[in-house]
């Protein structure tokens, strides 16, 4: 009993997955990668947007930046307006700093976090969702 006890103990870090520190840590870099599209849009005047590419499994922000979602992650986007067949818009950011804002649900196994926006403000924030 000892030694599989001591097998386990060495075979669970190593089974793929993803633990609550990595969920948030997705988050956190969607949140960062909204943040910098917002700032981006107020100092070139210019629309920003960020959309949820499900063939890559990533966030594309206009600039270029992308955050990787991991397999085992579902990504839900709340009130999204219109989508192609291929890519979700999230948010979009006007040069005033405004946004269409929306909410971004990542979760797995009953974990999960929100990345809101708030319309009016633009501003970015991360809710855990525990039960």
């Amino acid at each position: 009993m000892l030694i599989i006890a001591l097998v386990a103990s060495l075979a669970i870090p190593f089974v793929p997955g993803t633990g609550r520190a990595s969920l948030k840590s997705v988050a956190l870099q969607a949140a960062s990668l909204m943040r910098r599209e917002r700032m981006s849009a107020i100092l070139t005047g210019r629309r920003r947007n960020v959309t949820l590419d499900g063939d890559q499994r990533a966030l594309i922000g206009d600039g270029g930046s992308l955050v990787s979602i991991l397999r085992d992650v579902q990504a839900d986007v709340l009130g999204a307006a219109s989508s192609s067949a291929r890519r979700v818009p999230v948010v979009d950011f006007q040069p005033d700093g405004a946004s269409t804002g929306g909410v971004l649900r990542l979760s797995r196994e009953g974990a999960g976090y929100d990345v809101r926006v708030n319309w009016y403000l633009g501003s970015v924030s991360v809710i855990d969702q525990a039960p």
